[in-house]
């Protein structure tokens, strides 16, 4: 069947082809917030006296499975790779279905768009800084970069500020990617494209060698700088691409497949994900991992005998849906039941957190995102009225328009 589902009539009446919409990548968008939120969670859970407590063995020592247990639940920050690797694939895919069928790409409704669905949320986010700053004593946040989406540059330099800011970073890296990623799709010619991708990949490898060798106390900046963080974006491309112009999924055997993701589970959880010590470590390992998440994604997108497919519209397809508010919003609800309401730092600590992000997410997505979302039909690149220059290319897995 067609990546392309059947044409959709927009207001004009005129026809026009569906947009691509990949429905398994929302289940995978809410595990790689919920592992976000978890993570960040966990910090302030094993403070909680009974929890410590719990956690200490006869010679007031953190006992061996605790350390086990926070070194596995330290590495979930991996879901900010997740969501590099998605965000490469998914608007890449866009941007060369676009180019494919329209020999053109609208940039600015391709801005438009992004701005509709980030600037709401990360303004909130920013201009709630002070607030916390006035309130509560939180660290002042440097505004002026926040402001200019230059936070994680601003981050790396001076260290952790506000709550209301900190994870901004990752928004802002995203947000360069879209600046430069429709120009690099509309104007290198489509042979070139695997090369520009695998030399961000390499500028990025090379960006991370020179913070470990050349810059003291360079954690920060390795985490931080969009350079360094480039390359699993560019990996997501290089994964459109593939599919996109009909380079199939290597068919591996079930057991073969359930081999891998266990073997990757097993040394995930005894190595520390963001533990960059040694040039190995800042080299290649995430490739590792990321690798083997991209082998994952592709075979539950692509596969049709994938043990796992996501296809059933279910709640937690909505909560991918409304993963952007639940990284947004989930460093406030761990503030409040940690400073503001005490009564909530228990054991059952993560649980209500979860529980809070997850109903503040959804009435943010319902109230505030999903009205301002609506203005982005005057933006739609599929969806306006374009002659196409060619018929959609054919590909292995259909993809529906979202509701």
């Amino acid at each position: 069947m067609s990546a392309l589902s059947a044409a959709t009539t927009p207001p004009d009446g005129t026809a026009s082809t569906a947009v691509p919409y990949f429905q398994p990548l929302d289940i995978i968008r809410f595990v790689a917030a919920l592992l976000i939120v978890i993570t960040h969670s966990y910090e302030h859970w094993i403070d909680v006296p009974q929890v410590a407590a719990a956690m200490t063995d006869w010679g007031g020592q953190m006992a061996w499975w605790a350390t086990k247990l926070k070194l596995f639940v330290g590495s979930f920050n991996v879901g900010v790779d997740i969501f590099f690797l998605m965000s490469g694939f998914l608007i890449t895919y866009l941007l060369l279905v676009e180019k494919e069928r329209y020999a053109r790409i609208d940039i600015k409704s391709f801005y438009m768009r992004r701005v509709l669905r980030i600037w709401p949320l990360y303004y909130f986010c920013v201009f709630m800084a002070p607030v916390l700053t006035h309130y509560y004593d939180e660290p002042a946040a440097k505004m002026q970069a926040h402001l200019l989406f230059l936070g994680n540059f601003n981050l790396a330099k001076h260290g952790w500020s506000s709550t209301a800011v900190n994870h901004l970073w990752s928004i802002c890296i995203e947000e360069h990617f879209y600046l430069v990623w429709p120009l690099l799709i509309a104007f290198v010619p489509r042979p070139k494209l695997t090369t520009v991708f695998g030399g961000v990949i390499f500028l990025s490898f090379l960006a991370r060698l020179y913070y470990f060798y050349f810059v003291p106390d360079s954690y920060m900046y390795l985490y931080l700088n969009t350079l360094c963080r480039w390359d699993i974006l560019a990996m997501g491309a290089l994964f459109a691409y593939a599919h996109f112009y009909g380079y199939q999924l290597p068919r591996v055997p079930s057991t073969v497949r359930w081999m891998i993701y266990g073997a990757a589970l097993l040394v995930f959880a005894g190595d520390a994900y963001g533990n960059w010590d040694n040039v190995f470590l800042v080299s290649f390992k995430k490739y590792m991992f990321m690798s083997v998440v991209a082998f994952f994604i592709g075979n539950v997108l692509f596969n049709p005998d994938s043990a796992v497919q996501w296809r059933e519209r279910t709640i937690f397809h909505y909560f991918g849906k409304i993963s952007y508010g639940i990284y947004m919003f989930h460093g406030f609800v761990i503030f409040l039941f940690a400073r503001i309401f005490p009564s909530f730092h228990t054991p059952l600590f993560i649980f209500w957190v979860v529980l809070t992000t997850l109903v503040v997410s959804a009435a943010s997505y319902e109230l505030v995102e999903k009205p301002i979302l609506r203005l982005k039909k005057y933006f739609d690149a599929f969806r306006r009225q374009r002659t196409p220059v060619a018929a959609p290319l054919p590909a292995t897995e259909p993809v529906s328009v979202p509701g």
